[in-house]
C-alpha cells in the first residue's frame, strides 16, 4: 500500500456499502457527497485496488474486489460504532457481551432460538450480538476472533479453530401438506417422478446431496435453486414442489400446512459450535453452550433412522 488506510476512509466506505450510494452515506455521516468521494479515492489509492466502478450519471456499485474487502472490515467498523455503548457498559455494570454467528438455517429455526431465548431469560445482564453468516464466512470471523461463537454444520478444517458436535441429524424433505407425496412417512428419489424438485444451491449442504445422490446411483435434477433454505421451505409451503434441505429451516414456519419427511439416501448432518483456539471459557459462555446443547439435543423431529 503507497499510503496508510485513515478511519475516515474506512468509514466512508462502510457507509457507502451499507447505504447503497453516496446519497445515503452523505446522509449517514453527515457529510458531503464530494467530501465522500475523495474518501473513496484515497481508500482506493492507499489500498492499490478499485473498490467501486463509478462511472459518471450512474450510481457507484461496488466491484468484485470491493465487496471481498466490505466483507472483511464489515465487523471490525460495526464494532468501532459500538465502542461508546459498550464503554458505557462496563463502566456502569460491568456488562458482558456475548458475539455469536450463525448460518441462517441455524440462526432462524425454533430449537436455536428457543435455547436462547432461555439464556437470556437466565442471564439479563447479558448483552448479545448476532450475526447471519455464510458458512465460509463464519470461519473467517471465528478465526479472526471477530465472534465468540459460531454455530453451523461441521467440520471445521481451520487450525486455529475448536469445533464441537452439538447434534447428529440428517436432510429432510419438506412440502406442503396437500402435496401427493405428503403422506409418505420417507422421500426418495423414485418417489420425485413427475413432482417438481427444490434445492439449495452453493452451500455444503447442497454438496452434500449431491455426494450421497451420486454415490447411491440416483439422478435427479432440480426445478428450482435457492442459495437460501428458508427460501426453499417458503417455496414448499406454496406449492411449489419437495424441497431437500437442512432441519432447521422447516422451524421457521410453524404451521401445520408444511409436513417434514425423512429423506433416503440419508444424508448425515452434524451441527455444532465453533470458537477460537485462543479464547476463554468463561461461566457465561459455558452456560449458553450447555443451554443450546440441550434445546438442539430435544430438537423434536422425525429425523432418526
Amino acid at each position: 500500500m503507497s499510503n496508510r488506510v485513515g478511519l475516515r476512509q474506512l468509514r466512508a466506505f462502510h457507509a457507502v456499502m451499507m447505504g447503497g450510494s453516496l446519497t445515503a452515506a452523505s446522509e449517514r455521516l453527515n457529510l458531503s457527497q464530494p467530501t465522500i468521494s475523495k474518501q473513496l479515492t484515497a481508500l482506493e489509492n492507499a489500498l492499490q485496488i478499485k473498490l467501486f466502478d463509478r462511472r459518471s450519471g450512474t450510481p457507484v456499485s461496488p466491484t468484485p474486489n470491493g465487496v471481498e474487502f466490505f466483507k472483511a472490515i464489515e465487523a471490525t467498523i460495526s464494532g468501532l460504532d459500538n465502542l461508546g455503548a459498550i464503554a458505557r457498559d462496563i463502566a456502569g455494570h460491568g456488562r458482558r457481551r456475548i458475539r455469536i454467528a450463525a448460518t441462517p438455517p441455524v440462526l432462524n429455526s425454533l430449537p436455536f432460538t428457543s435455547g436462547l431465548s432461555r439464556f437470556t431469560l437466565k442471564n439479563p445482564d447479558i448483552q448479545i450480538a448476532l450475526e447471519a453468516r455464510s458458512r465460509v464466512e463464519i470461519e473467517d470471523w471465528a478465526a479472526r476472533q471477530e465472534i465468540d461463537l459460531a454455530f453451523a454444520l461441521l467440520p471445521s478444517s481451520n487450525s486455529a479453530l475448536l469445533a464441537e458436535p452439538l447434534l447428529d441429524t440428517r436432510a429432510v424433505a419438506v412440502m406442503h401438506r396437500d402435496h401427493p407425496l405428503a403422506g409418505k412417512p420417507m422421500i426418495s428419489p423414485a418417489d420425485l417422478a413427475g413432482q417438481r424438485l427444490i434445492l439449495p444451491s452453493r452451500q455444503l449442504l447442497r454438496s452434500r446431496i449431491d455426494t450421497i445422490l451420486e454415490r447411491e446411483g440416483h439422478q435427479i435434477a432440480a426445478d428450482i435453486e435457492s442459495s437460501s433454505a428458508n427460501t426453499c421451505c417458503r417455496l414448499a409451503l406454496a406449492g411449489a414442489g419437495v424441497a431437500i434441505c437442512d432441519p432447521f429451516s422447516p422451524t421457521a414456519y410453524p404451521t401445520e400446512d408444511l409436513v417434514v419427511r425423512n429423506w433416503e439416501p440419508a444424508v448425515r448432518l452434524t451441527y455444532g459450535v465453533i470458537r477460537h483456539k485462543g479464547s476463554e471459557q468463561e461461566p457465561t459462555t459455558q452456560s449458553l453452550l450447555a443451554i443450546m446443547r440441550d434445546s438442539l439435543g430435544n430438537f423434536a423431529l422425525p429425523l432418526s433412522g
